[in-house]
């Protein structure tokens, strides 16, 4: 059976730890393996200046046999050669330089006191992130302790704690007595993000004397994560407050030392790239938790194990345009395996938006219920839109899950369900899963892999970076195959065309924060494309939705009445002109207001 994979958060590929002969590092090992990145071994020899380097022969059979005795198994491990060299210290720039790993381990003081003085390159100023780390190694990290202050260092310190095993992290932010509210330029990005790590609490105290407040609190701690300053002066360039708690803290310490260089002053465009970097930190964390992969659920029957225990119920609402070529293999491929197979659909329903085709007789003669949107809710209207037919579709399906996934998919596979639905039964917390996958475009006859998808990448992807850089990690915002929990869902607005995806991932994250989102890899998607005109005007929605959503969080209006109607420019032979479309979003309320959707629910609220 099938076990699911655990998600970790791993922004280190490699780690560098020199190695000398009869040299015990063992912390700094324990460090580079905790990060759960490969690691390199790097073998050092030193030799006096008056010694010939032949004479180092011995060492460094001897240091080679040690190497390979440190590559326990269930790590992954590669030992460079061993350098026998009268300058240690530029030997192993030299290395870094030619082949930079993510992380260089250090352990203080062994590292430091048998290699010499080092460069102004190794800590000064380091070829690649450093970390300088103090034993002995704790056996378990229950808290760790990191003090912040902002920058590139302390963005350093944080991705470090989250990346090592623990069970909580203690932020620590220490402000001068006089101002124990204010918080300074450069710490203001970190703390912005800090409320959405998972595990992490800021603690905002007032210090006369930080490091001595430092020392204190590090006897509560298993270990201490802390960023080294950007001044050389101090014995080994770490600076002298990092030193100090190499020194004298109560617990084992991991300096950090980022390659970046801190700004010699903080001004407002240093302020802005310290709070991008938390969002990096942020996003590259969420990234590595909640993105899985179809894969992960090919055990069915496990889902409707997990479905049985939560006793939970899911609906697959499908809707529908003229889809007669598909949607007979959708249904067939989906119910066959997902219902009538494996009860892990409890129903299946088709919500048409008035198709002209068969789609509707094909969806009925394969026994699933269908219903027109436009003749739903006549009370409130009818409009056009895939929006639309999903906001109705909540009002004619009872499950406590609800999935959608488009009915013009050629490739359709269970996957395209299963996918969507099972990081919601292995993870309880989440509230919202979108689907990604490969798109290939077909041109002038011929399959481009991974040519499809541009209104994402032209349109959405560069909005949620410029105005929801949290979201930036959603792979494909625009995805058709995706769902949530209805007491979610219930209570979110849905445009009514095709800003309702992207509309939906903005209210997800808003009000439930961007934990509660997931994504999934369901492989490659083989759809029908879309003319270049019918991609502008979908640009143009999801131009229009994303507005809408910064209207609400500025409480200010910015489009006009007069902005929704967009001019298509036409060519034939007599030369150029202008069509008017109407192509205005208009948003539906959240469905949990709506008379009818209570009435049928009432039992449940």
């Amino acid at each position: 059976m099938r076990r699911m994979k655990k998600r970790i958060f791993r922004p280190f590929r490699e780690v560098v730890v020199p190695v000398l002969p009869g040299m015990d590092c063992s912390a700094a090992l324990s460090l580079a393996r905790a990060t759960g990145a490969s690691v390199r071994l790097v073998g050092l020899v030193p030799v006096e200046p008056e010694a010939s380097l032949s004479a180092a022969s011995t060492q460094a059979r001897a240091l080679r046999k040690q190497l390979l005795a440190l590559s326990p198994d269930g790590v992954s491990y590669s030992v460079a050669r061993v350098v026998a060299s009268y300058n240690p210290w530029q030997e192993l720039v030299d290395i870094l330089r030619r082949d930079p790993p993510d992380l260089l381990a250090l352990e203080y003081p062994c590292h430091f006191e048998r290699l010499g003085s080092p460069p102004p390159e190794i800590a000064a100023q380091p070829v690649c992130d450093l970390a300088v780390v103090r034993g002995p190694w704790p056996q378990a990290i229950a808290r760790t302790l990191v003090p912040l202050r902002g920058g590139p260092y302390a963005e350093l310190s944080l991705r470090m704690s989250l990346t090592l095993p623990h069970d909580e992290i203690a932020a620590l932010h220490l402000t001068a007595p006089q101002t124990p509210d204010y918080l300074e330029e450069p710490f203001r990005g970190l703390a912005a993000i800090l409320p959405s790590l998972k595990g992490v609490a800021l603690r905002v105290e007032p210090s006369v004397n930080p490091a001595a407040t430092i020392r204190e609190l590090s006897g509560a701690a298993d270990l201490l994560v802390l960023g080294g300053s950007g001044s050389a002066a101090s014995e080994w360039q770490l600076g002298a407050a990092a030193e100090d708690m190499l020194r004298g803290a109560q617990c084992p310490v991991v300096v950090v030392k980022s390659k970046d260089p801190l700004p010699k002053t903080w001004t407002g465009a240093e302020g802005e790239l310290a709070g991008a970097q938390a969002i990096s930190l942020l996003v590259d964390r969420w990234f590595a938790e909640n993105t899985y992969h179809a894969d992960e659920f090919d055990d069915i029957e496990r889902l409707v194990r997990f479905k049985q225990e939560q006793g939970v119920s899911i609906s697959l609402a499908l809707p529908a345009l003229n889809e007669e070529e598909t949607v007979g293999q959708v249904i067939r491929t989906v119910k066959g395996r997902l219902m009538d197979q494996y009860p892990l659909l409890d129903e299946v329903v088709l919500i048409d938006s008035h198709s002209t085709d068969c789609t509707r007789q094909i969806a009925a003669e394969l026994g699933v219920p269908v219903y027109i949107h436009q003749q739903m809710l006549p009370e409130l209207g009818s409009r056009r839109g895939k929006g639309e037919a999903l906001w109705k579709s909540l009002l004619v399906t009872r499950g406590e899950i609800v999935v959608w996934i488009d009915t013009d998919i050629v490739n359709i596979h269970p996957r395209f369900v299963v996918g969507v639905i099972g990081p919601m039964l292995v993870n309880p917390a989440l509230q919202f899963v979108k689907g990604f996958y490969q798109r290939p475009l077909r041109e002038g006859g011929q399959t481009v892999a991974g040519g499809g998808g541009r209104v994402t990448e032209l349109t959405a992807r560069p909005l949620l970076n410029l105005f929801y850089p949290e979201l930036s990690g959603v792979i494909q915002p625009l995805s058709g195959e995706y769902g949530g929990r209805r007491k979610a869902l219930e209570q979110l607005p849905f445009f009514s065309g095709y800003g309702v995806e992207i509309g939906l991932l903005i209210d997800v994250f808003e009000k439930f924060g961007l934990s509660a989102i997931a994504q999934v890899d369901l492989l490659e998607r083989v759809h029908h494309n879309q003319s270049l005109e019918a991609l502008s005007k979908m640009s143009f929605t999801i131009l229009q939705a994303v507005l809408r959503k910064l209207e609400n969080r500025y409480n200010r209006s910015i489009l006009e009445e007069v902005n929704k109607s967009m001019k298509l420019i036409r060519y034939d032979e007599g030369g150029y002109s202008l069509d008017v479309a109407e192509v205005a979003e208009r948003e539906r309320p959240p469905m949990i207001s709506v008379d009818a959707y209570r009435e049928r629910f009432s039992a449940d609220m």
